[in-house]
């Protein structure tokens, strides 16, 4: 999708500070190393790229949450997922790599930097995912 930059006098070349683009790292280090797994998606389920998962009683993602009936999380998506009724998909999901929480799409209950440092503690392997705030 291009993104398109209004000029504010045609043919000379601008910077308007509303045109700041930020983004927040992804990855915090290389080790260690990235590793994704395919998962399944389940019908009418609306995920974002970067999103903290789990699996749900039915073995499909789910965004990952501690509160009512808890979900364990296992990964973080690679991409987004978007099914309707009746529909269903596989994505990959990093199970392994040291991540900024600033990046990643977090349920409600991930309210304190504590809370999302601590989510992947005890996560069932082979997840071995490390988050940590940048510096």
């Amino acid at each position: 999708m291009p993104i398109n930059i209004a000029q504010p006098v045609p043919g000379i070349a601008a910077f308007d500070a509303s045109d700041v683009i930020a983004a927040a790292e992804l990855f915090n280090n290389a080790i260690p190393h990235p590793v994704t797994e395919d998962f399944p998606v389940g019908a009418s389920t609306d995920l974002k790229a970067y999103s903290v998962v789990g699996l749900s009683a039915a073995g499909n993602l789910v965004l990952a949450q501690t509160s009512g009936t808890a979900v364990v999380p296992i990964g973080i998506t690679v991409t987004g997922a978007k099914t309707g009724a009746g529909q269903t998909d596989r994505i990959a999901v990093y199970r392994a790599g040291n991540f900024n929480p600033a990046a990643l799409t977090w349920h409600a209950d991930y309210d304190t930097a504590e809370k999302k440092a601590a989510a992947f503690r005890g996560a069932p392997a082979p997840t071995n995912i490390l988050i940590r705030e940048r510096l």
